[in-house]
């Protein structure tokens, strides 16, 4: 049944803006393919739903149009109408509203069926650009929406986030981890053989996803296969109080370490994340930031402070402050991945038990890095492990690690740590 648009009277409606180019498109949509879902009119020609396809009708010139009475409407017709309602209400939840367009979308497809083809049932009568057309929103969003709507379907507790934007956040925040994780088990999977660490004769000792290696980390990490590595997680020997007292050559602590990132650049996976701690005064100097921009990384603007909560202020006189934390500089191979989760600038530990190495740090600090920066399968590594502490907590995280040291006592407490 068709009625003259003039005859048809447009009051009180919700909607008072309209988006021109999507009214084009519309109207060039119904030229192409036809009026596939008809205006609702009541008995005395007041409209209930259809206005953008008047207007789109307008704009091809046209003087009347296909209109359907809600006195006539079967009840699948109605409940279209009620969900698009329930869709357009601002105050409803975003869960409800997302189901309900997919509820929507749905029952659209299946109402239209397919178009007939020789080869087959052929391709949907009803698309994702009518729903987008119907609802007065672009594809892309409906797409996200579908997404979003199948995504709280499987996982409800993204549905009991807050806001929708926090919702899709994590959704997004998932699917990568998913596919990161199907990556790195594919790549696992399809390595050649050619493509594994070459025999170098380095002195080592795998314990379950721990490598433990006694090596030059220059040397070791040139043997490793390129965009084999997925987090950089060390403490290389600075130039600090303690390094002649425990062994470390405080002339080549700044060298080594850029030799280190440099060598290890083509070995990390692009986004990779890397965490260097370091000493204040480095910090301070902005040497350590200079020197990973110059080893071709991206530098973050904040970094990691692991808080010491039990240090004591026992050096008299008072001039200067002491330190009760350590920082830690985060940057990346490109652009980083995302975390896996939030993650404060501070964090808040002590060492469990007694210090094996003078610069020990506490697994709780180490297993939230890993958290965050890297998904099960991916490999760390820390070319200065000291202890094993990375390692021991990889193994914690259910991750694989590289743990480098070429000091043989280091090596053997690494050894003995990751075994425990």
């Amino acid at each position: 049944m068709k009625l003259p648009l003039n005859q048809i009277t447009i009051s009180n409606r919700q909607r008072t803006e309209f988006d021109d180019e999507k009214l084009n498109k519309l109207a060039d949509s119904i030229t192409a393919i036809g009026l596939i879902y008809p205006v609702i009119v009541d008995e005395d020609n007041n409209l209930i739903d259809g206005e953008c396809r008047i207007r789109a009708y307008r704009l091809l010139g046209r003087t009347e149009i296909e209109i359907r009475l809600f006195s006539d409407l079967t009840p699948w017709e109605k409940e279209v109408m009620e969900l698009e309602a329930n869709i357009r209400r601002i105050e409803l939840p975003y869960t409800d509203r997302y189901r309900a367009i997919k509820k929507l979308h749905q029952g659209l497809i299946e109402q239209h069926g397919n178009v007939q083809t020789l080869g087959g049932t052929g391709r949907r009568k009803w698309s994702d650009y009518d729903t987008a057309q119907l609802l007065g929103i672009s594809t892309g969003a409906l797409s996200q929406t579908l997404r979003l709507a199948n995504a709280i379907e499987k996982d409800p507790t993204l549905g009991e986030l807050k806001t929708e934007s926090q919702a899709r956040n994590a959704m997004l925040r998932k699917q990568e981890i998913v596919a990161r994780q199907l990556l790195t088990m594919l790549k696992s999977s399809t390595r050649k053989p050619e493509e594994s660490v070459d025999e170098t004769g380095f002195e080592e000792l795998t314990i379950g996803q721990i490598r433990i290696v006694k090596a030059d980390c220059l040397q070791l990490i040139k043997s490793l296969p390129n965009e084999s590595v997925s987090c950089l997680i060390t403490d290389p020997p600075w130039q600090v109080d303690y390094d002649e007292t425990f062994g470390s050559d405080k002339d080549i602590g700044l060298e080594l370490t850029e030799l280190m990132l440099k060598e290890l650049y083509p070995k990390l996976q692009i986004g990779s994340l890397c965490w260097l701690f370091c000493a204040s005064k480095h910090l301070m100097k902005g040497t350590i930031y200079r020197l990973i921009l110059d080893s071709g990384y991206r530098c973050y603007e904040q970094f990691l402070i692991w808080y010491k909560p039990r240090v004591a202020h026992t050096s008299q006189p008072y001039r200067s402050l002491k330190n009760d934390y350590e920082p830690c500089l985060l940057f990346s191979k490109d652009a980083g991945r995302n975390f896996s989760r939030p993650l404060y600038a501070v964090q808040e530990a002590t060492i469990k038990g007694n210090r094996i190495h003078p610069a020990q740090k506490p697994l709780e600090v180490l297993e939230t890095i890993i958290e965050v920066s890297t998904v099960s399968g991916e490999t760390i590594i820390d070319p200065f492990c000291g202890s094993g502490s990375t390692g021991v907590a990889a193994k914690r995280m259910g991750r694989k690690a590289i743990l480098v040291d070429k000091d043989d006592r280091w090596y053997s407490t690494a050894v003995m740590e990751v075994s425990k």
